[in-house]
């Protein structure tokens, strides 16, 4: 399986990134972490919204199409691939020059690559969602506030739940069990 091809290996970005980094510097760059190459992105015209241009890592620029589009609540932004379709997500892969939508770079999700269903594949599937578990609960603070789990750590305690890793669940409820006496 080539590695280069699937999500997870490639640099993602959305509509709300870039907006979000538009508000605070008329010319401004994301911060190159991880690996991640650095981002500058500005506006043209800044009263023009729909066009947008962005270089990654020193690269020339690309122009990248915003649609807006009516909801319930307001107006959402999309991104207008080069192939036409409408997405949430543009892609960089690690040798890539243009961002393009996923089906352009023909990009999988690692757990597609498999199949779920054989004696590899089910072990492959719950090696990725330990991994997953292992890094959200790394990267979370707090698990208690005020005597309770928080939102968060209950929902990974339902992560956990669903994926199998009942000792996860069960040390969890022992540990309240002691907190509340």
């Amino acid at each position: 399986m080539n590695t280069e091809l699937l999500i997870e290996n490639t640099f993602s970005i959305s509509p709300r990134d870039i907006l979000q980094n538009l508000h605070y510097i008329q010319r401004s760059g994301f911060e190159e972490n991880k690996g991640r190459p650095n981002i500058n992105c500005w506006l043209e015209d800044p009263a023009d919204t729909s066009k947008v241009f962005i270089s990654a890592s020193g690269r020339d620029p690309q122009m990248l199409n915003l649609e807006w589009v009516d909801i319930t609540y307001g107006k959402r932004a999309y991104f207008q691939c080069s192939c036409g379709l409408r997405v949430s997500k543009l892609y960089l892969p690690i040798h890539g020059n243009l961002f393009k939508c996923r089906k352009c770079y023909k990009l999988q999700y690692f757990l597609t690559t498999f199949n779920k269903n054989s004696i590899a594949g089910i072990n492959l599937y719950k090696m990725n969602r330990f991994q997953k578990l292992a890094d959200s609960r790394a990267n979370m603070g707090r698990i208690l506030y005020k005597g309770e789990y928080t939102g968060r750590f209950k929902r990974f305690l339902g992560l956990c739940d669903k994926a199998g890793f009942n000792t996860v669940v069960q040390g969890a409820n022992d540990l309240m069990t002691l907190i509340k006496g």
